[in-house]
């Protein structure tokens, strides 16, 4: 007999929840989309864009790019021998390759360059930009747009194991979290690995449950596969992952053959994961930054992540409270509420313990460069976006069975409202920098041809400019003084990490309209930068550094300045107090923001030796020609060359300021080769 066919109504409502479905995942693609374009990519995101770029020149993500090292993390580790770098960076195996990053998001992100045209660049004598202003927007989405991609199916797949677990409403749920929530939104566009970790630990997730559930040999395999996968996205991922599993296994033993199957797909993420391990050097690349928990001063830094988040602590607090009265008090929760919670009460465990254990070991097992609570965040987005979709879902349910996956999604989008972090009613927390970007471009266009012209920047801004320009920028932070002291060809310098602010716009047209001034929008910006470039002069004439001659500013200007002076030295107040905050600035004797992001990468290399007058680059700077963009926040310097005479006088009369860190040796006679 034919099958019996569905009552209409049971169509539409399916047909309807698919359209749903459809619409919650395009409007979180859109949103994706629409940040990816308002703001150029920030320092990380050009790191991993550099390693794509050695893909496609050499077919392995490597450390030298354009001729250069690629620097990009804490250094600790001294290159002993090398005329040029003081160190080298933790995050390449001994043979060259990345190690510090997963190869699966690099390659993918090589991949889309080469779709949209991008190739790698090659150094030029005498070196110059390759990449004008008007490449900013190509350069900017090529790399992203594999993250669009990876969030798409992580929306769909999370919405489908949700679903899975607790029904409609939870699916639902679990949707709106992910496509809406503010946070996941920036994981979702961003040029790192970011967006395919969280779908490669939502398909780990997914195979997990069928491994439990069903037990056949092909679940095994897949789960042996997704292991393999999101190790090489995000290894620590992976370990974490690895842990939350291991609280199946009594479930996992009482499946058929479980030990021969269990093998075979433990041989499947090993055969994926060894030889890379081996050919990457992976081993070797133990590196000596320290772990967080070291610097770690009290018991409050072990929970400052909590403290942060007080809602989400009250979330699981409520949860677990409900858990233990359906234990052991049921008679004190409605019959649904408690059946319901009850039937989830294994998975609601199963996922608490995968929350607990990444909280745990990320504080115990991440180095101090790497302990941001952004990082935290994205290990455990997976498992509480399920525990707290299925608590929803299983409340509300409880209330009103029928409208249960409707009140989801309203509950779920009142709840990111409510806590500021709806991303349909804000805009991305990166600020734009492309038009910063275009201006830097421009003026390092003008850049003289001059063989042997060497170009630096402030530590990670240099990825960026790296990238955008096709120049060979190096960061300032691992080269050694006694090199910039004795190089004879000019430097250019690009300085970037400032807090130098424009004074308040209100002010300024207040000012401007009492003085009969242009009180335009043009007028006013320039105004504006007036005080931006008076405030900047005075800061390198404290320095010890040459100040560019200005012409005085107008009389109205005057208290204007004052009080964009005085809101500076509170913004660095406040900025010290929260940088100091953070376990690995403590110890950093600096109070501006340049001298604190120079301190994250010499943390554990006696920082106040490098810092502040003591800047390695220092003696250059002293004879340079000093560009200022006050619409870019940028300064550069252009050092000339200098006489072996001039800086021999130099070294004479500075013999005895400031040495070498231990382990750094006299300048080889001969440049090695990049490791």
């Amino acid at each position: 007999m034919p099958a019996a066919t569905p009552p209409i109504h049971a169509l539409l409502k399916k047909r309807g929840a698919t359209l749903a479905v459809a619409a919650l995942i395009g409007l979180g693609i859109w949103i994706r989309v629409d940040w990816m374009n308002r703001n150029s990519l920030w320092c990380d995101e050009a790191e991993s864009s550099i390693n794509a770029l050695t893909i496609l020149d050499r077919g392995l993500p490597l450390n030298e790019y354009l001729g250069i090292p690629v620097y990009e993390n804490t250094l600790t580790e001294p290159w002993v021998g090398h005329p040029e770098y003081e160190f080298r960076d933790s995050s390449y195996s001994p043979i060259g390759l990345a190690v510090y990053h997963g190869w699966l998001p690099l390659y993918s992100i090589a991949a889309s360059q080469a779709l949209f045209g991008l190739r790698p660049d090659h150094p030029e004598t005498p070196p110059r930009v390759l990449h004008g202003a008007g490449e900013i927007a190509l350069r900017t989405v090529a790399p992203r747009a594999p993250a669009v991609v990876f969030a798409t199916l992580c929306m769909l797949l999370t919405f489908l194991l949700a679903r899975k677990l607790g029904g409609s409403p939870a699916g639902f749920a679990a949707l709106v979290l992910t496509a809406f929530n503010a946070r996941t939104v920036e994981f979702g566009y961003q040029a790192r690995y970011y967006s395919a970790t969280l779908l490669m630990t939502v398909f780990a997730a997914w195979c997990l449950l069928w491994t439990v559930r069903r037990g056949r040999w092909r679940d095994f395999l897949l789960l042996g596969l997704a292991e393999a996968l999101l190790f090489h996205t995000h290894q620590f991922s992976a370990m974490v992952f690895a842990i939350a599993a291991a609280f199946t296994a009594p479930a996992i033993v009482r499946q058929k053959s479980w030990f021969l199957k269990s093998l075979a797909g433990g041989m499947v993420a090993v055969a994926l994961i060894l030889p890379w391990i081996w050919f990457s050097g992976f081993l070797h690349t133990a590196s000596s930054v320290p772990k967080a928990y070291k610097l770690f001063s009290s018991l409050a830094d072990w929970l400052a992540y909590t403290f942060e988040r007080p809602d989400q602590l009250v979330l699981l607090g409520i949860l677990i409270t409900l858990l233990v009265l359906g234990k052991w008090r049921p008679g004190w929760l409605p019959n649904r509420i408690r059946a319901a919670i009850e039937s989830h009460g294994q998975i609601y465990l199963l996922l608490l313990c995968w929350l607990a254990a990444g909280y745990v070991a990320f504080h115990l097992v991440v180095p101090a460069a790497s302990f941001f609570f952004e990082r935290l965040s994205l290990v455990l987005w997976t498992p509480y976006v399920l525990l707290i979709s299925l608590f929803a879902a299983d409340l509300l349910r409880g209330f009103s069975p029928r409208a249960a996956a409707f009140l989801a999604v309203a509950g779920i989008t009142g709840f990111l409202g409510v806590r500021g972090r709806l991303a349909l009613l804000q805009g991305p927390s990166l600020g734009s920098k492309r038009d910063a970007m275009a201006m830097v471009i421009e003026a390092l266009e003008n850049v003289p041809p001059e063989k042997g012209t060497r170009f630096y920047a402030t530590p990670n801004e240099h990825l960026t400019l790296t990238y955008y320009t096709g120049l060979p920028v190096q960061s300032i932070a691992p080269v050694r003084r006694s090199f910039f002291d004795t190089y004879p060809g000019p430097l250019v310098y690009v300085e970037s990490q400032m807090e130098w602010m424009f004074p308040d716009e209100t002010d300024v047209r207040l000012a401007a309209s009492k003085a009969g001034a242009d009180s335009t929008p043009d007028g006013l910006a320039d105004l504006g930068a007036d005080v931006w470039r008076s405030l900047a002069s005075q800061e390198l004439a404290a320095q010890g550094l040459p100040a560019p001659t200005l012409k005085p500013l107008p009389d109205f200007l005057n208290p204007i300045e004052k009080q964009t002076h005085e809101r500076l030295l509170q913004f660095r107040e406040e900025f010290t107090s929260s940088m100091k905050a953070l376990p690995i600035f403590r110890g950093i004797p600096a109070t501006r923001m340049r001298d604190f992001w120079l301190g994250f990468f010499y943390r554990f290399v006696s920082p106040e030796n490098r810092i502040g007058p003591n800047l390695n680059i220092f003696f250059r700077l002293k004879s340079a020609k000093i560009e200022l963009l006050p619409y870019a926040n940028t300064i550069i310097f252009y050092a000339p060359s200098i006489s072996p005479h001039t800086s021999a006088a130099y070294q004479g009369e500075n013999s005895t300021t400031v040495t070498d860190v231990p382990g750094a040796v006299k300048p080889a006679s001969r440049l090695p080769s990049t490791p």
